[in-house]
């Protein structure tokens, strides 16, 4: 970039967006604010993947991303002095563009200062909303199925049950262990053990009674079950047994999303013969790998 402000700081600030999900928010900023020209291509998008550092050759567009890319975090207010020595620019032009960003909501006055504005709160929160969990996953779904060989599936929660959404489905298998979209005991089964795992005390109690009156399952032990969600919160992963259909064994670990929220578990589904000790030891950091990788694309910051 032929300015030194441009592109000092948005070297620094691109290196540091490795998280897919803020990337995606700044680059829908980006959108909206040129929405209107012409310059919204490969090449912008190639800025915000941090594999290309060029200017758009919109002037008054890289000030105020400059300005707001400025601001190290959300709870930060900076004087237009600050703001001025951080971007390299003339302390009347800050002044110009963050009241005119102050218009557009993307900051607010505090004080003599400026903070991020809740229109960016806003467009965030649309962003987030829009990752498809379910399109996310698919691919780590079918890298855990080539790894293993066996059927790989993503369990969210509805209600007081667990409902699978996606499979890939193992060769050595005739049909899925269980149908897309068929409500199953949340406190059945290694993917139920993850789902109510990471839930407060009294969400997770409250699930568990719901779904053992659901599936009539009196003779169920809660007490012994809930010690056993501390382990797999503790240990990061769920394994089952036959809990919920005889000769069925699963492996689970969690899958996260932009503001630590839980929003699924990345299933591993084997028949029991064919999962004893050895494979479970090897199939378990497959699991839990996938599970990470997924949460990273989501926005999972941990």
């Amino acid at each position: 970039m032929r300015d030194v402000y441009r592109y000092k700081l948005l070297k620094h600030t691109i290196a540091t967006l490795t998280n897919t999900a803020v990337r995606g928010y700044i680059t829908y900023v980006f959108h909206i604010l040129i929405a209107d020209s012409n310059i919204w291509n490969s090449e912008v998008e190639k800025l915000m993947d941090g594999s290309e550092i060029r200017e758009t050759k919109v002037g008054v567009l890289d000030k105020a991303m400059a300005i707001l890319l400025a601001f190290p975090a959300g709870n930060v207010a900076l004087s237009p002095q600050e703001i001025a020595a951080r971007t390299n620019m003339p302390l009347p032009t800050v002044y110009r563009l963050a009241q005119a960003l102050c218009e557009h909501g993307m900051l607010m006055r505090d004080g003599q200062q400026f903070r991020l504005g809740m229109t960016l709160l806003r467009l965030g929160t649309m962003v987030a909303e829009g990752i498809d969990v379910r399109r996310q996953v698919q691919g780590y779904l079918r890298w855990l199925n080539e790894q293993t060989e066996e059927n790989a599936e993503l369990h969210i929660r509805q209600d007081e049950t667990r409902i699978v959404i996606e499979v890939v489905s193992s060769p050595h298998n005739l049909r899925p262990f269980a149908d897309i979209g068929a409500p199953l005991p949340l406190h059945r089964g290694a993917a139920g053990k993850v789902l109510l795992a990471w839930l407060s005390t009294a969400e997770r109690d409250a699930l568990i009674d719901a779904s053992i009156a659901r599936f009539d399952d009196k003779q169920f032990d809660k007490s012994a079950f809930v010690q056993e969600l501390a382990q797999v919160r503790a240990q990061g992963w769920a394994y089952s047994d036959g809990e919920r259909a005889s000769g069925v064994s699963a492996l689970a670990a969690p899958i996260f999303e932009v503001g630590n929220k839980q929003v699924g578990a990345l299933t591993l589904v084997v028949p029991a013969a064919r999962l004893g000790e050895e494979q479970r030891t090897r199939y378990i950091p497959l699991v839990q790998e996938a599970a990470r990788r997924a949460s990273y694309d989501l926005g999972y910051a941990k």
